[in-house]
């Protein structure tokens, strides 16, 4: 599932029938019942993710201009990113690197 970008005008005015739709949620409850109660080690964990997520660094690599051009044309948007999991992904698979020596 994508991510849902929408930037709202300036200008924009909210219809009357949607203002009055808003205001009636107001003082209507949030229904929780299909989202689960997360366990104190499901908690933990998202806070490991979290600050393992703010120990990444700033580095740097040269390619070929082709090798980039290749991730740009076959992952689009996003491809550092999915070059850092592979990179990430490749100390877990010591046979990757080997065959690369």
């Amino acid at each position: 599932m994508g991510t849902v970008r929408f930037t709202l005008n300036e200008d924009y005015q909210s219809s009357e029938e949607s203002l009055k739709r808003l205001a009636a949620l107001k003082d209507r409850p949030i229904d929780y019942s299909d989202i689960p109660e997360s366990t104190m080690q499901e908690m933990e964990e998202m806070r490991l993710l979290a600050v393992e997520k703010r120990k990444k660094q700033m580095f740097s690599l040269r390619l070929q201009t082709s090798t980039i051009n290749w991730w740009k044309k076959n992952v689009g948007e996003g491809y550092t990113g999915v070059m850092a999991r592979l990179l990430d992904k490749a100390t877990r698979h010591p046979e990757w690197i080997k065959g690369c020596l």
